[in-house]
């Protein structure tokens, strides 16, 4: 303790909408790194040092939209770690300690926003003079869900000790052992809430230790106890939510693998998925089209899978997970509901282009549509039942509602009911949808089961009400689902 001067960073702010606003809130972090240290500084070159960078990271004042005043501020933020650690050095006699948390989130959020070639070359540089060849650094210590050794970051730095989720040396210090949590509840009176705790926030297996979530319990006790609050029957809250983008779960859920997604419907529904453990790529390779077994490494080591214990894998080289708890299920399921609702423009989009392939009577259309929703939404549901199709739809054109344009489920017309009506007052046009789940007879086509549809819909003469009402424009359609897949055929 005391023993070497310690530059301490963590880079999990470091965030813009594009590369300049990115780059300012790395001048801000620098500035306050700086001044937090300005104490050390008596001799003159130092202090003259240190005042130049200062004035470069205050962003404030700093026009970055200049090219020459952007390559300043890139090379302050490369070289200061090491400039740093030079002066501390030459101050205290002694190498400098560097701790460097979140590294990667710089680059994780530049690949989101389009800037990753630009923030790659600064953290790149940053780490590579700080911990490269770097003679005034006793010792360093990164911490990161990318591995090491991607993207050359760390080119040439060979004598890395590097521990993942299942290496034992430091998983006592990850989170809150039980033992902890315990001890916690104890000393706040809550010992009797341990069950509602450990459901939320536990279930984390890092090289064998059961772990809790640090920060979420401790959120939980700090409101539990606030005086307004009951204690006791104050109820566990989903906090991860509020430190965590979740965008990751957007992109796993939005995979096109129907069998991908029904191994996530899986593991929300509390059950185990065994994959092939490995290293996941680069930031910028994570996308929709990325594999499950790269999505699944990616999600143990930020969080939101964990590894089962109590399951063997059956093979070296794969691993068997599990969503730990109910707070990370609730970020799946919040998820899923913002994916599938109007207030997500994508999903709004879809929607809205449904309606008018089957006002427009584009039976091609309406299908690659249907299908192309379904194979995000159905794909991580139970699909046996035609009901389940139904309500798929319903919600989908509940989008669509306004005052012009009405929707109807399972309104009694002509002899029966037919399963959704949506009408259009302004032009007296309307379109009947009658929905057949296929069974396992390979032989009976989705085709066939369409034309039973088509017939249903004559035959108990579901658009009579219609006619009756002055609607001329009258489209039927027969809409025959299997698994993931649909096919649409229309009479008018």
């Amino acid at each position: 303790m005391g023993r070497y001067p310690v530059i301490s960073i963590s880079l999990k702010d470091v965030d813009g909408l594009d590369f300049r606003d990115a780059m300012k809130s790395m001048l801000t972090l620098l500035r306050d790194l700086f001044e937090n240290i300005i104490f050390f500084w008596k001799a003159e070159y130092a202090r003259k040092s240190l005042a130049e960078a200062l004035d470069i990271c205050s962003s404030r004042k700093f026009d970055l939209t200049s090219a020459g005043n952007m390559a300043n501020a890139v090379g302050i933020a490369k070289d200061s770690l090491k400039f740093l650690s030079n002066m501390l050095f030459k101050e205290c006699g002694q190498k400098a300690v560097i701790l460097i948390d979140e590294y990667d989130v710089p680059l994780q959020k530049a690949k989101k926003n389009g800037y990753y070639e630009e923030m790659l070359n600064v953290i790149r540089g940053m780490l590579g003079s700080a911990l490269k060849t770097n003679i005034c650094m006793e010792k360093g210590f990164v911490t990161g869900c990318l591995g090491v050794a991607h993207q050359s970051i760390f080119t040439g730095i060979n004598d890395f000790d590097v521990y993942g989720l299942n290496d034992a040396p430091y998983a006592g210090f990850i989170g809150l052992t039980k033992n902890e949590t315990e001890q916690l509840l104890i000393d706040c009176g809550m010992e009797s809430r341990l069950t509602d705790v450990e459901t939320w926030y536990d279930g984390y297996s890092i090289a064998g230790n059961d772990m809790l979530c640090p920060w979420s319990v401790l959120k939980f006790l700090s409101w539990a106890l606030y005086p307004d609050n009951n204690s006791s029957t104050f109820m566990p809250e989903n906090h991860w939510a509020d430190s965590s983008g979740n965008d990751i779960i957007e992109l796993c859920m939005k995979h096109p693998d129907s069998n991908d997604s029904q191994r996530l419907q899986n593991l929300i529904n509390g059950n185990t998925e065994e994959i092939l453990s490995c290293e996941f790529t680069t930031y910028p390779d994570i996308s929709t089209r990325t594999d499950f077994n790269t999505f699944a490494t990616l999600m143990l080591h930020t969080g939101y899978f964990t590894y089962a214990k109590d399951i063997k894998p059956s093979e070296t080289n794969k691993a068997v997970i599990r969503i730990p708890n109910e707070e990370i299920r609730c970020c799946f399921r919040n998820k899923a509901e913002y994916l599938f609702s109007e207030t997500n423009p994508e999903w709004a989009d879809k929607a809205c282009s449904l309606r008018d392939a089957l006002f427009k009577g584009d039976e091609t259309e309406v299908q690659s549509i249907i299908n192309d929703m379904l194979m995000i939404f159905i794909s991580i549901r139970d699909a046996s039942y035609e009901s389940y199709y139904h309500g798929f739809l319903t919600g989908v054109l509940s989008i669509v509602k306004t005052d012009d344009i009405d929707l109807k489920s399972n309104q009694e017309s002509g002899n029966g009911y037919s399963d959704l009506i949506l009408r259009r007052k302004n032009d007296r046009s309307a379109s009947i949808l009658e929905f057949k789940r296929c069974g396992d007879d390979e032989l009976v086509t989705r085709d066939i089961v369409c034309a039973e549809a088509l017939t249903q819909i004559d035959d108990k003469k579901y658009d009579s009400e219609l006619k009756d009402s002055g609607y001329t424009k009258i489209r039927k359609y027969g809409i025959a689902f299997r698994g993931e897949n649909c096919t649409v055929k229309i009479s008018e």
